[in-house]
């Protein structure tokens, strides 16, 4: 079956770029034209809302290709932060989504509806991948960010996880530990057809993986965690 289309938001005018990097939590006024990073739009709390790949097409278009989620709510969400800026929104689609095993082995997470607003970047691995920057200036969630950088304190990370047979549960879908405790969620699944086993990204507490995981979706066989993104 083929993935649906990538979901592109195109931000175009002579503001562009100035207003990218005032609501993204990443340096986007560093990226020469025809550059690209990781990058992402959080909510006051640090939660991340969505999650993508922006490339600084010139001094006049940014492009985000999302990780999960949809540009046209992101588009009319963005629209509310305008005010006197001049940049417009355009919602494209681009080549089918490589929602694949290999993006959960190299630790790449989507944010999708279901847990849009939900995670902190740390949670799932964006400062790994250099999504963050502490020291741009203000963003939404900004303090948040160089609070848990400059005096730490964050105890939840991306771990891959695993299990026999096929059961795919859906983002967001909680874990739990032997004890009963919530240890985390689901971020991304995807079946090993090879070796018949399925295969997950999940945002967890790191102190759980001490324990037997389960999750509340008829999973009989115990989940392995086969690797930390740290």
């Amino acid at each position: 079956m083929m993935n649906p289309p990538q979901q592109i938001l195109e931000l175009t005018g002579p503001d562009a770029a100035a207003f990218a990097h005032a609501q993204f939590c990443n340096d986007v006024l560093a990226l020469a034209d025809g550059d690209w990073q990781w990058n992402a739009w959080l909510n006051p709390q640090g939660r991340v809302r969505a999650f993508f790949r922006l490339q600084r097409g010139g001094p006049a278009r940014i492009a985000l290709t999302l990780r999960g989620g949809d540009a046209e709510w992101l588009r009319d969400e963005l629209l509310r932060f305008v005010f006197r800026a001049n940049v417009q929104f355009t919602v494209a689609t681009g080549m089918p989504e490589s929602t694949t095993l290999a993006d959960i082995r190299a630790g790449l997470p989507e944010i999708g509806v279901g847990l849009r607003d939900q995670l902190l970047p740390q949670w799932i691995g964006l400062d790994r991948l250099g999504a963050v920057s502490v020291r741009k200036g203000c963003y939404p969630g900004q303090e948040i960010m160089a609070r848990l950088h400059f005096k730490g304190g964050n105890k939840r990370s991306l771990y891959r996880i695993g299990w026999p047979g096929d059961i795919r549960p859906r983002p967001g879908t909680s874990l739990h530990g032997a004890d009963g405790h919530p240890a985390g969620v689901i971020v991304l699944t995807a079946s090993d057809t090879a070796n018949a086993t399925t295969e997950c990204l999940a945002s967890l507490n790191d102190g759980s993986i001490r324990q037997p995981l389960r999750m509340d979706a008829g999973q009989a066989d115990p989940i392995r965690v086969l690797e930390h993104f740290g």
